[in-house]
C-alpha cells in the first residue's frame, strides 16, 4: 500500500504500508529498485549521466554540449518495450531518458546554452536528442522529417516510442500507463450573504460606527486545479458583487442641530485571486482553505455627512484600496460547496488624508459546480 502524493518532481522516497492496519514505513532510493502503483506511475531506480544547466536565461551554460554528473535517480516510466522512455522532473527542470533493449539508460540530449555571432550574444539550443532519436528508433514507418519536428515534451516522445515498438514488435501491447492526472477547470456560481460594517474617524472629533448589514450578492468562480500532488492545489479568480448601504447619527456640537448623520452607499466589483489547497476526508467530501488578493472596482459610491435638516455637511468619494481574504470550506461531489470567508480591513476613502475608516466585511459563500 504505496501513499500516491501525485508527485510533480521524481521522489527520492515514498510511505507504504503492509496493510490497512499495518503501521506507516518509508522506503527510500538506497533500498528500492523499482516502485509502482498500479495504472498510475512506476519508478525504476537508475545511476544515470544527467544534465542539469539551467534554463533561465541569466543562467545559462557558454558551453553547447552537455555537462553531465552521474545520480541515481528514480526515473518515472513513460513507455516499455523494445525501446522504454522515462522522464526526470525536479521543479523546472525536466529531461527524458530512453533504453534500447537492456542497454544502458541514457538522456536525451536537450540543452539551452549562450551562444555568440559577430559579438551578439543569444539564446541557442542544442538538439542533439533528434539525431540520438533518428539514430536508435529505426523503423520503416518513422520518418528523419518526422523525427526533425519532434518537441521535447512528454506527449509527442511517447507517441514517437509508441510507434517504435509497434513497429519494431508485431506483438507488441501498449502497456504505458496513460496520464489520468491532468489540471482540470471548474465554473461555479457563488451565491453569498455578507455581513459589513463601516467605521469612520477624522480629524475633527467625528467618530461614527455603522452598524453591521446583511446583504445578499453572487459571484462566478473559475478555478484552475494543477495536476500534481493529487489534485489539492488550485489557483481561483472569483469576480462578485457587493454592496453595502448604511446611516447612522452622532451629537456634536459644532453643527446647527448638534446631529450628524452619515450615509453610506457602496458598491463594487470585488475580484479576489488566490490559492487553495483541499484536504480528502473520503472520494465525495473534502476540506479546503484559500488565501486571496482582492481587487476592488468601485461603483457610483459615495459616502455623504448630512446636518439634522438633510443638507449637506460633506461628501466623500468612495476609492477602495486592495485587501486580503481567508476562507474555508466543505465540497461535497466536486459539485456543492459552502466556505465561511474572513476579509481583511479595507480602506474605502483611499486619498483623503484627514480620513480614518475601516470597510470589515465576513461572508457566508454557497458553491454550485456548473461544469
Amino acid at each position: 500500500m504505496i501513499k500516491n502524493i501525485g508527485w510533480k518532481s521524481n521522489p527520492t522516497s515514498f510511505e507504504y504500508k503492509t496493510g490497512e492496519d499495518a503501521k506507516i514505513q518509508t522506503a527510500d532510493i538506497r533500498n528500492v529498485k523499482e516502485f509502482e502503483i498500479y495504472n498510475q506511475v512506476k519508478y525504476v531506480r537508475s545511476t544515470v549521466k544527467i544534465d542539469r544547466s539551467s534554463q533561465d536565461v541569466n543562467k545559462l551554460s557558454k558551453v553547447r554540449k552537455p555537462e553531465f554528473i552521474e545520480e541515481q535517480l528514480f526515473l518515472k516510466e513513460l513507455t516499455s518495450g523494445n525501446a522504454n522512455l522515462y522522464k526526470y522532473s525536479d521543479g523546472n527542470l525536466i529531461r527524458y531518458f530512453f533504453q534500447m533493449g537492456g542497454n544502458e539508460i541514457q538522456q536525451l540530449i536537450y540543452k539551452p546554452y549562450q551562444a555568440e555571432k559577430e559579438s551578439v550574444i543569444y539564446k541557442s539550443y542544442n538538439t542533439d536528442y533528434k539525431k540520438q532519436l533518428e539514430q536508435n528508433l529505426v523503423c520503416p514507418n518513422i520518418s528523419s522529417n518526422e523525427i526533425q519536428k519532434i518537441e521535447y515534451k512528454e506527449k509527442p516522445l511517447t507517441e514517437l516510442f509508441i510507434k517504435y515498438n509497434e513497429c519494431s514488435d508485431p506483438n507488441y501491447k501498449n502497456t504505458s500507463i496513460k496520464n489520468s492526472n491532468k489540471g482540470k477547470i471548474n465554473l461555479s456560481i457563488r451565491p453569498r450573504i455578507n455581513s459589513s460594517s463601516v467605521s469612520l474617524s477624522n480629524s475633527n472629533r467625528i467618530n461614527l460606527d455603522l452598524s453591521n448589514k446583511l446583504a445578499f450578492s453572487a459571484g462566478l468562480e473559475a478555478e484552475y486545479v494543477f495536476p500534481f500532488n493529487k489534485n489539492k492545489w488550485s489557483i481561483i479568480i472569483e469576480p462578485s458583487y457587493q454592496y453595502y448601504k448604511s446611516e447612522n447619527t452622532s451629537d456634536v456640537n459644532y453643527l446647527v442641530g448638534n446631529k450628524l448623520i452619515a450615509d453610506v452607499d457602496y458598491k463594487s466589483i470585488e475580484i479576489p485571486i488566490g490559492i487553495r489547497h483541499y484536504m480528502y476526508l473520503n472520494d465525495q467530501s473534502k476540506l479546503f482553505v484559500n488565501a486571496q488578493y482582492v481587487l476592488d472596482f468601485v461603483m457610483n459610491s459615495s459616502i455623504e455627512f448630512k446636518r439634522s435638516d438633510n443638507s449637506i455637511y460633506e461628501t466623500l468619494t468612495v476609492d477602495s484600496k486592495p485587501n486580503f481574504a481567508i476562507g474555508v470550506g466543505y465540497n461535497y461531489n466536486n459539485k456543492y460547496a459552502v466556505e465561511a470567508r474572513y476579509y481583511t480591513k479595507r480602506n474605502i476613502t483611499n486619498g483623503y488624508l484627514a480620513w480614518n475608516n475601516n470597510y470589515q466585511n465576513i461572508s457566508l459563500i454557497f458553491g454550485y459546480n456548473i461544469f
